[in-house]
């Protein structure tokens, strides 16, 4: 496959190429600017090299059997890429194309992702792409899933407006990191819970919706509900949130 490199979306900006590679290593790149709360869609794709079992770009030997031509784009930017300060302080024994944090948890099939720079809370589930799993780029927060209906269920609590008013509540400025799900007491999903099963439900009809450019408020205000239901809040309780959150904003 054909692939032209983004050359100026980064912080230092490198030369342009345009090169035939293999598609193998080539995933969907999901950014932050990707994300909104019930939506999470790809722009662009990025090579992927590494071997989420061993968390070391795969050997030189493995990417001369498998995918000369994606090495040799690789050399091609061997000065910036060993330049990087991540693959410095952790890669630098490992081959060129390594890259930091990624694992198991990158390729799962099911990600409910969130922004970690962002005013305000924001969670979507993100899959595949195009028939390959998405990979959330170091900007994203994310939860991995192997099953569909919990990382809905997740995201469903996760985007109410009491889960979002503790967030807004205790949060630095706009750091939004994975401390925030230490702060919400989330049951686990149980399958034989009907407040849960409703949550996942509702969540993938908002993502549904969204994708489409349909309102969800009045999907979001049954989530309210259900979360205030899980969290043994009052109406009463549920319409001080929402009011204190309006004014946080």
């Amino acid at each position: 496959m054909e692939i032209e490199n983004l050359n100026e979306i980064g912080k230092k900006e490198i030369r342009s190429v345009r090169v035939e590679i293999e598609q193998d290593l080539v995933y969907p790149l999901l950014r932050g600017r990707d994300v909104e709360r019930w939506k999470a869609l790809p722009s662009a794709w990025q090579i992927v090299a590494q071997d989420p079992k061993t968390r070391k770009g795969y050997e030189t030997k493995w990417m001369d059997k498998n995918c000369p031509k994606t090495k040799e784009y690789f050399l091609g930017f061997e000065r910036e890429l060993r330049a990087r300060s991540a693959f410095k302080k952790y890669q630098e024994d490992s081959a060129l194309w390594s890259q930091y944090n990624v694992g198991p948890y990158t390729f799962a099939p099911f990600k409910m992702v969130w922004k970690e720079q962002s005013s305000e809370l924001q969670c979507a589930v993100v899959s595949s792409h195009d028939g390959k799993v998405t990979v959330p780029d170091h900007k994203l927060m994310l939860v991995a899933f192997d099953d569909e209906t919990d990382a809905h269920y997740l995201c469903g609590t996760v985007n109410s407006t009491p889960a979002r008013f503790v967030v807004a509540s205790y949060a630095i400025s706009i750091q939004l990191g994975p401390h925030l799900l230490e702060n919400i007491k989330i049951p686990k999903y149980d399958p034989k819970n009907e407040i849960h099963k409703e949550l996942a439900r509702l969540s993938k009809q908002c993502h549904e919706k969204v994708a489409a450019g349909i309102s969800v408020s009045d999907l979001e205000d049954q989530i309210d509900e259900l979360a205030a239901e899980l969290w043994g809040l009052s109406k009463e309780e549920l319409k001080e949130i929402k009011d204190s959150l309006e004014e946080m904003r």
